[in-house]
């Protein structure tokens, strides 16, 4: 079992990340507004302004992904289509993605 977290600079690639993903059987996402760090520092100190263009492009928000995936084929197939999907804009800088292995996860509440 595996955790993908995805980084998304672009929010209009979402939907089609996540309806990619449905259509692969990957279910479990969340999704999390998110801000990265030289960014927040950017805006709030203006001496570090410059470094607004070289974190995001001056984008200063983002969308983080985190996606629970039980096997690891799956996780290979939702990363090649989440590389395909970022590719075909023709853009640099699109977002990053990393993988953790999971040791257990479930469900909360009453079944």
């Amino acid at each position: 079992m595996y955790l993908l977290f995805t980084v998304l600079n672009n929010e209009d690639l979402l939907d089609t990340i996540l309806t990619g993903w449905i259509d692969m059987g990957i279910t479990d996402s969340t999704v999390i507004e998110t801000t990265d760090a030289l960014q927040l520092i950017s805006h709030h100190i203006p001496i570090f302004a410059g470094f607004r263009i070289l974190t995001s492009g001056g984008v200063r928000h983002n969308k983080t992904l985190m996606t629970v995936i039980d096997d690891e084929f799956l996780v290979d197939g939702a990363i090649d289509y989440l590389k395909k999907v970022c590719q075909e804009t023709g853009k640099t800088n699109q977002g990053k993605y990393f993988v953790v292995p999971l040791s257990k996860s479930g469900l909360l509440g009453r079944l």
